[in-house]
């Protein structure tokens, strides 16, 4: 990119590490130039809020992000009301960042804008990341505990990597008490937003986990499900293919007509199953259904035998001959590593990061998902690799 093509950004700051924080990763990214004055020109502007000029502060915000149209307005602050976040990103703020501000979440975040700049501006789309269902082949076999460790592994083997979780598993999800987070919203009030559903709003709704997982909760009353259908579903997996580079999903035990959907939009099926026979004979029926279902699914089916046992009356052989289709990874038996995380509301890599159970699920990410060749990365938008400064 010449100098005349950069992207021109103004900070509407005062000296802070805040500032030098925004300053250093738009420094260390080429595509931008920051100014030292007029904020009516720059295509981007990234301002700290002042808690203390109150409604003053806000509807100053509201005048600004309306009369910069599509050039966007970034916040962060040291101090924030999350009912004033949510209603500042209604009204178009795209991005905020808390005190002390993450440099690498900065960096996502410009990620992120030049994908929607050069999506405006009908230059090549932004990335298409890879979106894994983890369904359960009965009750019991695991599924929370392998879509959750899933994710976390996902986050591990790509340095900078953007990894969601989001909890399909109704009526009870539990993926948040595997990450013991609270989260204060949940997918249903995404849902019931769609028309306002952009890359800002959806972040705003995600719970954030100490590794950098980001959580997409789900409702915990019936009546919050009502806005989930097919469409809508497909709408919010799509944003969320274009900020994470994985999107993990707990997607339960339950085939529906949403459920079906899901798997049509995903890149990779992990059905999840135990060495038993009620076991072996649901995965059947599973077979079954999607095959009269839709075509094309059986082929994204990842056949994944969690608490693998060397020996046991009924082998993995014995299944895959059985299938007719190969079992394609195997999770060792370790219950009492398993739980002990659970128990600590911990990942295993957090809780066992040498253990056989937590190598074999970071290896099955790694074939799931991929971490891409540097120079592929940097053909996207321009941007340097998200692997650290420099």
């Amino acid at each position: 990119m010449s100098i005349s093509d950069k992207i021109t950004a103004f900070l509407d700051m005062d000296a802070s590490p805040a500032r030098r924080a925004f300053e250093e990763c738009l420094s260390e990214d080429g595509d931008f130039e920051v100014l030292g004055d007029g904020e009516e020109f720059a295509d981007l502007l990234v301002r700290e809020l002042d808690p203390s000029r109150g409604e003053e502060e806000l509807e100053a915000v509201a005048e600004i992000v309306a009369r910069r149209g599509e050039r966007e307005v970034f916040l962060t602050a040291g101090e924030y009301d999350a009912e004033v976040l949510m209603r500042l990103m209604r009204q178009g703020v795209r991005e905020f960042f808390p005190q002390p501000v993450s440099q690498e979440e900065v960096r996502m975040a410009l990620w992120r804008y030049k994908a929607r700049r050069e999506g405006r501006h009908g230059q090549r789309g932004s990335k298409q990341g890879r979106i894994i269902n983890v369904f359960g082949a009965k009750g019991g076999v695991g599924t929370t505990t392998v879509a959750v460790n899933l994710a976390a592994a996902c986050l591990g083997h790509k340095a900078g990597a953007s990894v969601a979780l989001m909890d399909m598993n109704l009526p009870f999800g539990e993926a948040q008490l595997f990450l013991d987070i609270a989260p204060k919203y949940h997918w249903g009030e995404v849902l019931g937003n769609i028309s306002r559903l952009d890359a800002t709003y959806l972040l705003s709704v995600m719970s954030r986990h100490a590794s950098g997982l980001s959580l997409l909760a789900p409702p915990s009353r019936l009546d919050d499900l009502q806005m989930a259908t097919p469409e809508n579903i497909s709408s919010l997996l799509a944003l969320m293919r274009q900020v994470f580079d994985t999107v993990v999903i707990d997607l339960g035990m339950y085939l529906d007509e949403i459920t079906l959907k899901v798997m049509d939009i995903s890149d990779a099926i992990v059905l999840v199953c135990v060495q038993n026979l009620p076991c072996l004979a649901n995965v059947r029926r599973f077979l079954d259904n999607i095959r009269q279902a839709q075509a094309g699914l059986e082929e994204k089916l990842r056949i994944v035998v969690n608490r693998h046992l060397g020996e046991s009356e009924l082998t993995v052989e014995d299944m895959e001959n059985a299938l007719g289709l190969p079992v394609y990874w195997r999770i060792p038996n370790d219950y009492k590593t398993t739980l002990a995380a659970i128990n600590q509301g911990k990942t295993l890599l957090e809780a066992a990061p040498k253990a056989p159970v937590t190598r074999a699920i970071a290896d099955l990410a790694k074939n799931l998902a991929p971490a891409p060749e540097p120079e592929q990365k940097r053909r996207l938008f321009g941007l340097k690799l998200l692997t650290g400064r420099g």
